[in-house]
């Protein structure tokens, strides 16, 4: 039969060209004509195309009744297809001169030759055709359009941004086919000319060409329903396709591209985030509700022999399980893991994630069988309590083969091996080259570091060559349960780094202290370089680099830096073992001249001697010479308030509380400072004298305050902890809209408290709290002015308010407070045409709970407005008229009244000018009872 396009034009014209065009498309055929394609999905841009030809009984899908749509289709598959649908000659057309497709199954049948006669597909130019080669969207349009016969349209412009990414040759006919309607992309603007074409796309293309069917349009989308996700989720699952209705009344899905800018899932809260929908201009949208959860630790289980994963929903305070605040040794009471089954319990550190969130726990002793695992007293990085945590689990023994997980390159000289987990032994190394030959003096293979984790390779010894790949080879290594490094022998590959040719250089030199100053260079450094101030050589242990920043060095100088200092820098080293040349720098450093700042006070109890201590935080170093504080002040015991005067407490020696981790905190033990002042339970309010309290630039410290529950010596500090009353646990003044009391259900330490930090009122803001001195279970609040713009019900947060004498935050609680809102209701003055009239217009609706009180007096200049108030001319009073029109009740507010004046106002009191002024009978308030503000003087405008 000859190529004959145009006469072609019915996809389906009949079953016997569906069925060879089928037999091209889905190579196996074994189910039923009559069973459904089971991954064919209603709805899909596909559906209709396969389906027609499944009901015409052609398509039978593979052998386990799919139809693969994502599957691709080969250029080979694609000519034959073609061929059969356009009827075209291939019993005559013989083979194609391809050299990649002789004996191929496609050029023996003809399809080819018949296809390449007919102009519609061609080899790549060089003599092949890549038959098995998968079909790209940019050739399938090519195709289509070459085998229809479609023309394009003058002046159409594409919405696709991606015409020439499969080849410019193709952008035409992907133009032309758009304009023909036929084409959808696989996104918004983006044809997806260089993908690869799938099973469905063959049968969408050609049955709507075929058929002369545009693509239909969207013409609307479905709304999605809101997705809940809890506060910490890792991610939230959004649809990857929505809902949406055709121009043909059909429903259909499309592809989405969300846009998650703006989307917080530690942050409680509702997030409306909007997606593109696919091959179209239109946007889909959804709400994400991430939902507020307690701090806890969601699971704990075994990693390996000596290692525990605990996993918190929030990141916590590294503060709260460290004893340096960092890693390492747990605080006492944090975190234990102690065997129910007679196994030696070991030592336990500790490492915290980067985003706070697992903690991994190592024991010195090998972990098997049951364990009673209690993790407490943690809080997260916002300072709420984790709930308590204890659990018995059960820890199998560890038979599981360590390995190599990878190498890291540290400097051009120091390489690290890693493996899965803590290592007994690193085994024996061996080092060669490639060709074989042996490498010597590689050193520090035997030594763990990481925690066991890892191996350091010292390559600096000249005898070990540059470039060149070097092979270790570890055998014998184990893991703490004894398990043998698996493979063994295991092999690792890497390079000695060369010199780099860049030399370190000195970027700045900046005073950070009395005494220090911090050089930073070009880049990382792994050699310190030598210091001098005035050709006077800083002490090599003065000289440090910064663990967590290796391109900064801090100095720290014998004597106080002052004035314009020489500071001479030589020989850093960097990872390639370049080193720096001297540079010499003039520095302008400045005195320290003042004084230590007391930063903050706090009650701590020593976890060694029990007793309690006073710790004072400066803002700066501190040094101590005959230290000493003296206090006095008073203290609150069963609501009454004792003196302590300047006899009554001496001064007592103070001291670091540990100078080998900060100059910055000293402490004095409370039991020693106070003497016979000392009263459990108390709540005391000192006034501090230090002497011999100085910075490093001898400037001293004399002065502070601090504010304090005395607990008992012997034990911790109680840890009773604090809630919000069972009733009525916050309400809102009913005479003083911007004041709120909060009552609790035991006494409250008042300086958590007063903290105003620890108060947060949705759409509002608290400017201070005050613990009742007569109920120290209650707490007002004040709200800052005009802040709390609206009345209705919002949350009202209570967070780390401490029982008094108590260590121990409670639990944050939220609750759901109907408030009425604090902005004052404001009003301006004018006087009316009539020269008698003043109309006095409010921000809001106002009224006046007694009508018959006065509210305003006008004035003339600074004098009083006089008339005669009760007709009697001989007697004339300063009278002020009441204000006419004002409502009673809430029902009859109103945002605008008048007052009469008794006569007409002069042209000479004009000049003088007319004020409004509120006296203090005034009893106007809005609706929702806020008093009007008024300032002490209201002009009265003529205009």
């Amino acid at each position: 039969m000859s190529y004959q396009p145009k006469s072609y034009n019915k996809f389906l014209a009949g079953a016997a060209t569906a069925a060879v065009v089928a037999s091209a498309v889905v190579p196996v055929a074994t189910h039923a004509a009559e069973k459904k394609l089971t991954d064919v999905k209603e709805g899909s841009y596909y559906a209709e195309a396969v389906n027609a030809l499944a009901e015409a009984g052609v398509i039978k899908g593979y052998e386990d009744g799919t139809f693969r749509p994502n599957n691709q289709v080969t250029r080979a598959e694609v000519a034959k297809i073609i061929a059969v649908q356009l009827g075209l000659d291939t019993e005559n057309a013989g083979t194609a001169n391809y050299s990649d497709a002789k004996g191929h199954w496609a050029n023996t049948g003809g399809y080819l030759a018949a296809v390449a006669k007919a102009g519609i597909m061609k080899g790549d130019g060089n003599g092949t055709f890549r038959p098995n080669a998968p079909l790209t969207r940019a050739e399938m349009a090519s195709i289509v359009v070459r085998a229809y016969d479609l023309q394009a349209k003058e002046g159409f412009e594409s919405q696709f941004k991606d015409l020439n990414a499969g080849g410019a040759w193709a952008a035409d006919a992907i133009k032309t086919l758009e304009a023909n309607g036929y084409a959808n992309g696989i996104a918004k603007g983006q044809f997806g000319s260089a993908s690869n074409v799938k099973r469905a796309d063959v049968a969408v293309f050609l049955f709507r060409v075929a058929k002369g069917e545009a693509a239909p349009t969207v013409e609307s989308v479905s709304a999605i329903n809101n997705i809940e996700v809890n506060e910490g989720a890792e991610t939230v699952n959004l649809p990857k396709e929505v809902e949406v209705k055709l121009s043909n009344g059909e429903k259909a899905q499309k592809a989405l591209e969300w846009d998650k800018k703006g989307l917080d899932l530690n942050k409680p809260g509702e997030y409306t985030l909007t997606g593109d929908v696919a091959d179209t201009d239109l946007t889909a949208s959804v709400k994400v509700v991430v939902k507020a959860v307690d701090p806890e630790v969601t699971s704990v289980s075994s990693i390996n022999a000596t290692q525990v994963e605990v996993k918190f929903n929030k990141a916590v305070d590294a503060k709260t399980l460290f004893t340096d605040g960092v890693s390492g040794s747990f605080k006492s009471g944090v975190v234990s893991i102690r065997s129910i089954d007679s196994v030696t319990d070991g030592t336990l550190t500790g490492e915290l994630s980067q985003d706070g969130k697992v903690l991994t726990v190592t024991s010195t002793q090998l972990f098997e069988k049951r364990y009673d695992v209690v993790v407490d007293k943690v809080k997260t990085t916002a300072g709420s309590d984790v709930e308590k945590f204890s659990k018995i689990i059960s820890i199998d023994k560890d038979v599981t083969a360590p390995s190599i997980i990878g190498t890291e390159r540290i400097t051009a000289n120091q390489v690290k091996i890693k493996f899965s987990e803590p290592m007994a032994s690193a085994g024996s190394t061996t080092f060669k080259l490639s060709d074989g030959t042996t490498v010597s003096n590689i050193t520090g293979h035997g030594s763990l570091v990481d925690g066991g984790k890892a191996v350091v390779l010292d390559l600096s010894s000249t005898s070990v060559p540059v470039n060149k790949d070097i092979t270790a080879t570890i055998i014998g290594a184990a893991d703490k349960a004894g398990n043998l490094l698996n493979p063994n022998p295991a092999t690792v590959t890497f390079q000695k780094g060369d010199k780099d040719g860049v030399a370190p250089t000195v970027s700045s030199v900046t005073q950070t202290g009395a005494k220090t100053f911090e050089i930073v260079f070009s880049e990382a450094i792994v050699g310190k370089p030598a210091v001098s101030i005035d050709n006077t050589p800083v002490a090599a242990t003065n000289v440090v680099i910064d663990s967590k920043d290796a391109t900064k060095v801090k100095v720290t100088a014998t004597d106080v830096l002052d004035g314009d200092k020489i500071i001479t820098i030589t020989d850093a080293v960097d990872g390639s073992g370049e080193v720096q040349a001297a540079t010499n720098r003039v520095v302008k450093f400045v005195k320290d001249a003042a004084a230590p700042v007391l930063v903050s006070s706090a009650v701590v109890a020593d976890e060694t001697d029990k007793a309690e201590y006073l710790e004072f935080t400066f803002d700066k170093d501190v040094n101590l010479s005959s230290a000493t504080v003296d206090a006095t002040g008073s203290y609150v015991k069963n609501h009454v308030t004792t003196s302590i005067g300047a006899d009554d407490i001496t001064a007592k020696t103070v001291d670091y509380k540990d100078v080998t981790k900060s100059k910055k905190v000293i402490r004095v033990k409370l039991a020693t400072l106070l003497g016979n002042k000392s009263v459990e339970g108390a709540q005391y309010s000192l006034d501090l004298a230090f002497s011999g309290v100085t910075s490093d630039a001898a400037v001293a410290i004399t002065t502070g305050k601090a504010t304090f529950t005395r607990g008992t010596d012997g034990t911790l500090t109680n840890t009773d902890v604090v809630a919000l009353a069972a009733n009525n646990a916050i309400v809102q003044s009913p005479t003083d809209n911007s004041t709120l009391v909060v009552t609790f259900d035991k006494a409250v330490d008042a300086a958590t408290a007063t903290n105003t930090a620890n108060y947060i009122v949705g759409g509002a803001v608290v400017e201070s709290a005050t613990v009742n001195a007569t109920d120290l279970t209650k707490v007002t609040l004040k709200l800052k002015a005009d802040s709390n713009t609206f009345s209705g019900v919002r949350n009202v947060t209570v967070q780390n308010v401490k029982a008094a004498g108590s260590t121990v935050a409670m639990t944050t609680t939220t609750k759901a407070v109907d408030l009425k809102e604090n902005v004052a209701p404001t009003v301006t003055a004018q006087l009316q045409a009539d020269l008698k009239t003043i109309k006095l217009t409010f921000s809001e609706n106002v009224y006046q709970a007694a009508n018959t009180s006065v509210d305003f007096g006008v004035f003339v200049g600074t004098d009083a407005y006089k008339w005669d108030n009760d007709n009697d001319a001989s007697t004339p009073e300063v009278a002020f008229e009441k204000d006419s029109g004002l409502g009673a009740t809430t029902a009859t507010a109103a945002n605008t009244v008048t007052i009469e004046l008794p006569s007409t106002v002069t042209a000479t009191q004009l000049n003088k000018g007319l004020s409004l002024k509120a006296l203090s009978t005034i009893d106007i308030t809005d609706v929702a009872g806020n008093k009007l503000s008024v300032p002490a003087n209201i002009t009265i405008s003529n205009n």
